[in-house]
C-alpha cells in the first residue's frame, strides 16, 4: 500500500475550500512523520556524542546554536527524544496526533522527578501513565501529573499550575500567580543565598525559598514588635519533656579566627584534591573547618 503523494500549490488563495482543507491535512501529516524522524535524529547524535566533534559542549548548546532552536524547543524536543527512544510503542500516537512535543515533555519532567523521589515507574507504568493522557491538553496533563507525583509541590511549580489539592496539609493555590525575572544583580545575590543558606534550606525550590525567606522577615518583624507568640506555661499534669538529644559540639573557634580564614580563603573552599592538587574554589555550602557533614560534600577548610 502506497502512501498517496498529493501536489503542494504554495498559493493558497487559489485553492478551493475542498483542496485547501485537504492539503493542509497533507502538510500536518507529513509535520508529524518529520518529529518522528527528527527525535530519532537527535538522540542517535546525543547517543554517539558527535556534538563534541562539532565543538559543542552539550546538546543542548548544539540544538541552540547550531540547528537555532530556541531554548524551549530544545528542551522539548531533546525530552521527547529521551521518552521517544525508551518507549517506541509511542510513535503511532505522535504519528496520529493523541500525543505532541510539549505533552511527551511534561511526562519526562514528571518521571524523572518521581525518579529522584526514588518512585520510578516501571516501563509498564510509563505506558499505562502516557495513555491516561493521550487526547488531553497541555493544562489537563499539567493538573494530572501534579496530582499522581509523590512530589506535588515540585511539579506544582515547575508546571506553574494553580491547585486547591491538599499536600501535606497545605493547599497549593498560588504558584501560577507569583513570577519573578531576575535581572544579573539578583541572579547573583539568588546563588550567593543559596550558598550561604545551604545548611538550613532543604529544597531549593523558588517555593521553599520564598517561604523560607518570609518567615525570616516576619519573625523578625514580630519579635522586634513584641507580637511573638508566648510559649504556654506548663502545668503540674503536662508531661515531663523528653531529654534532649545530645549533639556533639565543636570547639570553639573565635570570631577573629574565623574572619581570618574567610579573608584567606577569599570566601572559597580551599579543599585541594590529592591527585590533581586542584582547589575547589566552591561557595556553596561553606563551613569554617573541615568537618564533613551530611548536607554538603563541599565543605570549607
Amino acid at each position: 500500500m502506497h502512501k498517496k503523494i498529493l501536489k503542494i500549490n504554495e498559493n493558497v488563495k487559489s485553492l478551493c475550500d475542498e483542496g485547501l482543507l485537504a492539503q493542509t491535512d497533507y502538510l500536518v501529516a507529513e509535520e508529524r512523520q518529520n518529529t518522528i524522524l527528527i527525535l530519532r535524529h537527535l538522540r542517535e547524535i546525543e547517543i554517539r556524542r558527535l556534538f563534541i566533534d562539532l565543538g559543542f559542549s552539550s546538546m543542548y548548546e548544539y540544538c541552540i546554536k547550531h540547528i537555532k532552536y530556541s531554548e524551549g524547543q530544545t528542551q522539548r524536543r531533546l525530552s521527547s527524544a529521551r521518552l521517544f527512544t525508551e518507549l517506541p510503542e509511542i510513535e503511532n500516537k505522535i504519528q496520529v496526533g493523541d500525543l505532541n512535543i510539549t505533552s511527551l515533555s511534561k511526562i519526562q519532567s514528571f518521571l524523572k522527578v518521581e525518579e529522584s523521589a526514588e518512585n520510578e515507574l516501571s516501563r509498564e507504568e510509563k505506558l499505562d501513565l502516557i495513555c491516561h493522557l493521550e487526547n488531553k491538553s497541555t493544562r489537563e496533563i499539567e493538573k494530572d501529573l501534579v496530582r499522581f507525583s509523590n512530589k506535588p509541590a515540585l511539579m506544582a511549580e515547575k508546571f506553574k499550575v494553580a491547585t486547591s489539592m491538599p499536600v501535606l496539609g497545605e493547599e497549593l493555590v498560588s504558584f501560577a500567580k507569583f513570577e519573578a525575572l531576575l535581572n544579573d544583580t539578583q541572579s547573583k545575590l539568588l546563588t550567593e543565598f543559596k550558598n550561604l543558606f545551604a545548611h538550613e534550606l532543604s529544597d531549593f525550590s523558588d517555593g521553599a525559598i520564598l517561604n523560607f525567606l518570609l518567615e525570616k522577615i516576619v519573625n523578625q518583624k514580630k519579635k522586634k514588635l513584641g507580637l511573638s507568640e508566648k510559649k504556654e506555661a506548663t502545668t503540674i499534669n503536662a508531661p515531663l519533656p523528653s531529654a534532649p538529644k545530645v549533639k556533639q559540639q565543636r570547639a570553639h573557634i573565635p570570631i577573629v579566627t574565623q574572619r581570618k580564614v574567610w579573608a584567606r580563603a577569599n570566601s572559597c573552599c580551599e579543599h585541594k584534591d590529592i591527585k590533581s592538587h586542584t582547589r575547589c574554589n566552591s561557595k556553596h555550602a561553606l563551613e569554617i573547618d573541615h568537618v564533613l557533614s551530611p548536607k554538603s560534600k563541599n565543605n570549607f577548610s
